[in-house]
């Protein structure tokens, strides 16, 4: 059903003049329905391969997603918000309801109008649009077609990734690479975790601001932190190479030492992979795990580096200690 009153239509009205003709802005009784399909990329889908069809309004302009998105905030009545997606000419905003049930709101062809809910609300994080850097849908997605190499019906979806970790990602139709943003809008890049700034980008997405960890953990195709929560609760949080971040739960009551993860220079620990891999008949880089933490007895983190049967030990400015 059509949502709003006269004076809601007014405001979108207003708020989209100046841009192109729209449809759907003519005064309505609250039993219309809307004339166009609200769902994401319909109009692109149908449309002839060979034309590009500008959108009545085009949502990748600077600032016009936030304009439709906080529009339908108001519409949803402020509720709390736990998902967005966006496409070159439709919005939806999925909320969760007094009745504590997902519902969705969606903005197409001049108009906002009920959909299905693209979800079931099962306790999923509720997030603040306002936190995400979605300004600029266009840079967005042109990053996202470099690194995927499709621009085909691209759609911007915020929502939970793992245990309460928002984030924005961009996918195609076909479906290509899904590409994940932070939500300043920065890309979650894929790693080589032999090189200093990837594990750099590794840990700050690991860390966080975690004042202390217990251990660090570099193997091929992830890095994996330990940090406690509380006296009987350790997270593990893993980042894989070409994934953002999740997280698992371990019940753990062992007075596990910890240290400060500043200690943890990627530079040294970078050097000193390559180093052990050359000591290892020149083994492959990536072959080389890297454990860091304190170690039992022990007051002090060390690094130990491991392929095959090469091991060194170091302190954290990278002196060797053993090996």
């Amino acid at each position: 059903m059509l949502i709003g009153s006269a004076r809601t239509r007014a405001a979108l009205c207003a708020l989209l003049a100046g841009a192109l003709v729209l449809t759907g802005c003519a005064r309505r009784t609250g039993t219309d329905e809307p004339s166009g399909s609200p769902t994401p990329s319909r109009s692109a889908a149908t449309a002839s391969p060979d034309t590009s069809p500008t959108p009545a309004y085009d949502l990748t302009r600077p600032g016009r997603a936030r304009q439709i998105i906080d529009f339908l905030r108001r519409a949803s009545g402020e509720r709390p918000v736990l998902r967005i997606e966006i496409t070159v000419e439709s919005a939806n905003l999925t909320y969760l309801s007094e009745d504590e049930e997902a519902e969705t709101i969606g903005y197409a062809n001049g108009s906002i109008s009920h959909l299905d809910a693209t979800i079931e609300y099962i306790d999923q994080a509720q997030f603040d649009p306002d936190d995400f850097a979605f300004d600029d849908v266009a840079a967005l997605f042109e990053t996202a077609a470099r690194i995927s190499g499709s621009d085909q019906e691209q759609d911007l979806q915020i929502n939970e990734y793992d245990h309460g970790n928002v984030l924005m990602t961009v996918t195609t139709t076909p479906e290509s690479s899904t590409v994940f943003f932070r939500d300043d809008g920065s890309v979650i890049n894929k790693l080589n975790l032999t090189r200093a700034t990837d594990i750099a980008e590794a840990l700050a997405d690991t860390v966080k601001d975690s004042p202390r960890i217990i251990s660090a953990r570099i193997d091929r195709d992830a890095l994996t932190v330990r940090v406690r929560i509380d006296e009987s609760t350790v997270e593990e949080r893993t980042r894989r190479t070409s994934l953002p971040t999740i997280v698992s739960t371990l019940k753990n009551s062992d007075k596990n030492p910890s240290f400060d993860p500043a200690a943890i220079n990627p530079e040294v620990v970078a050097r000193l992979i390559a180093q052990t891999a050359n000591q290892a008949d020149n083994a492959s880089a990536s072959d080389v795990s890297v454990w860091i933490g304190v170690d039992a007895g022990g007051t002090e983190p060390r690094m130990r580096f491991q392929v095959g049967s090469t091991e060194i030990v170091t302190d954290m400015n990278g002196m060797v200690q053993k090996q």
